[in-house]
């Protein structure tokens, strides 16, 4: 009866047992900083992609490949707090 009792309370209940769970948070797990670089692409005035990156070094990267392969768009780089991404 208590084993019945017991299904019935976790139905539809996930959990994640501390110690086990791993965060794969994927190129930006390198780096914990409180800053992040927000790369925007703007094609015709509208915003047509947003990309974060770690450092400011990648960011700027990333743009001057994208320019070659994109001429038509347009990029800027910004700082942004990671606060206003994950809370």
């Amino acid at each position: 009866m208590t084993n019945e009792r017991d299904e019935s309370r976790d139905a539809g209940c996930d959990e994640a047992w501390p110690g086990v769970m791993q965060w794969n948070l994927g190129a930006a797990s390198a780096h914990v900083n409180e800053i992040l670089w927000q790369c925007d692409a703007l094609r015709a005035g509208k915003l047509y992609q947003r990309s974060l990156f770690a450092t400011q070094a990648e960011a700027e990267q990333f743009v001057m490949r994208m320019r070659e392969s994109e001429p038509d768009q347009m990029f800027s780089v910004e700082a942004i707090k990671a606060s206003a991404v994950w809370n």
